[in-house]
Parts: C-alpha cells; sequence; structure tokens
C-alpha cells in the first residue's frame, strides 16, 4: 500500500479541509488506512464523495468512500473496516465523521416556537429565535443565553441568516401567511431539514400557493408537514418534544420516514 509521511503541512490541509466543509455546513470524513503488516498509514479526507488527497490504491479507495457512504447513511459517527489491497495485504481503515456545529432555526416566538427553542438549547444545538414582535423574541420568554433573539419581520429575516446543510429550520409563526412568507424565503436553502406547523388543510393551500408560483415539487416535497413525530402531542411543550424527536431522527436515520408520509401534498 503506497503512502506518504505525515508531517505538518499534511496536518495544516487536513484541518484547512475540515474547516472549509464546516464554514459550508457540511460534514467531512476522515480516513486513516493503516497497513497490518507494515505498519505504515494514510490519512485523507472525504467530503462530497471525493478522497483527498487520493489514494493510489484502487481497492482502498472505493472501500474507503462506500464505507464512508455507509456510515454517514446510518447516522454513525466512527467505524473500523477491515479491507485488502491491491497487493492482498490486509488493510485497517480507521473512520470518523467530523460534523459542524448543528444549528436551529426558530420562525415564531409564540408557546410553541418558545419551547422548541428551549428544548434545542438544551440538546446542544445552536439556536436563533425570530419574531417580528418584540415581547415574542426577548429574554423574558426565553432567558438562556445560548438562544440567539432576532427581531425581524419575517420577509428579511432570512436575509440575516447563515443557513447551511447544517441547519433545521422550524416555521411556527402566528399565522399561514406568514408561514408562507418564512417557507418560501427558506425552501430553496441548503437546509437539512424544514418543518411547518399547520393542519393539512392549511398547509395545502400554502404548498399550493407556493406551487402556483413557481416553486419546484421537489421543494416542496421535503419539507416535514403537518411537522413532528405522532406521539399524540397537545400541549406546546409536547409538540416542540415531538418537533426535536423528528428533527433528531431525520439527523440520525435521513433516509427513513418515521410517520409514514413527509407533507401533506
Amino acid at each position: 500500500m503506497g503512502g506518504r509521511q505525515f508531517d505538518m503541512a499534511w496536518l495544516n490541509t487536513l484541518l484547512a479541509t475540515i474547516e472549509d466543509g464546516a464554514s459550508r455546513g457540511e460534514p467531512v470524513a476522515v480516513v486513516r488506512a493503516l497497513d497490518v503488516a507494515s505498519g505504515k498509514k494514510i490519512t485523507a479526507t472525504v467530503s462530497k464523495g471525493e478522497l483527498f488527497p487520493p489514494i493510489a490504491d484502487r481497492r482502498i479507495t472505493e472501500k474507503a468512500l462506500a464505507s464512508v457512504d455507509s456510515l454517514a447513511a446510518k447516522g454513525g459517527i466512527a467505524d473500523l473496516v477491515d479491507a485488502t489491497d491491491e497487493q492482498g495485504s490486509s488493510v485497517r481503515l480507521a473512520i470518523e465523521i467530523v460534523r459542524p456545529k448543528f444549528e436551529l432555526v426558530v420562525f415564531g416566538g409564540g408557546h410553541v416556537g418558545q419551547a422548541v427553542a428551549l428544548i434545542g438549547a438544551l440538546t446542544g444545538y445552536d439556536v436563533t429565535v425570530i419574531d417580528d414582535r418584540e415581547e415574542f423574541a426577548s429574554r423574558s420568554r426565553l432567558p438562556d443565553p445560548r438562544i440567539r433573539l432576532l427581531v425581524s419581520d419575517y420577509d428579511s429575516a432570512a436575509e440575516k441568516l447563515r443557513i447551511t446543510a447544517s441547519t433545521a429550520v422550524v416555521i411556527v409563526t402566528r399565522g399561514h401567511q406568514y408561514d408562507e412568507v418564512c417557507l418560501k424565503k427558506v425552501i430553496g436553502s441548503t437546509a437539512t431539514y424544514i418543518g411547518m406547523i399547520g393542519s393539512r388543510r392549511r398547509i395545502m393551500s400554502v404548498f399550493k400557493k407556493l406551487a402556483g408560483e413557481g416553486v419546484p415539487q421537489q421543494d416542496l416535497q421535503r419539507v416535514h408537514a403537518p411537522i413532528g413525530l405522532r406521539i399524540g402531542a397537545v400541549s406546546p411543550q409536547e409538540i416542540g418534544v415531538s418537533i426535536l424527536a423528528e428533527i433528531i431522527a431525520h439527523l440520525n436515520s435521513p433516509g427513513h420516514e418515521y410517520k409514514g408520509e413527509r407533507n401533506a401534498i
């Protein structure tokens, strides 16, 4: 198995690759390949399905990429995989997925938005709450200093946010007209999760209007609406739990649907 010496220049390149991924809100996998017999090591990163720097051994490259994909699909962060290189030597792959800090953006600081924000902060997420009413985006309602508060009209709020592939957007405003404005502003973003509260009838009316305005059907299909897992939630706090549970499920098992439907379409 061909390789390179691990040195300071390579460490700087590795850190720069991880930092670049974090700036885009995207995970980066670090792959360490150890030749079991010789002890020789190779370290590379995997981002967007590409291995960098390239590993000359084709079999190790293919195994590394497939293993990273499998680990990511399961929502895992680390794994040890046994492989064989082109010379028939045993190689052990140590894979670690470095994920950027997860962000939760909540449009609407009412009772449900308040519950989602407080539970999200306890979960360890970076939380931002937006409301066009100062009294609803205030420290009296959201005392946790880890929660960022933004008082803004919903039409321009998205322009003041950094929404990446590591952002979940929860839309729980006080009226469907505001929900529609927020959804229209974020639906074309790279957010990993977008959810909107409301009855099926209310959601359907919003979707039909956005579709008539040219929003692609595939964008509407990725919206979680009605929002939250079906756990019989009634109170704002219970609804908040159901919403955070759905976000956690989506992050850890992105290909799995827990409630049998994605949205009201």
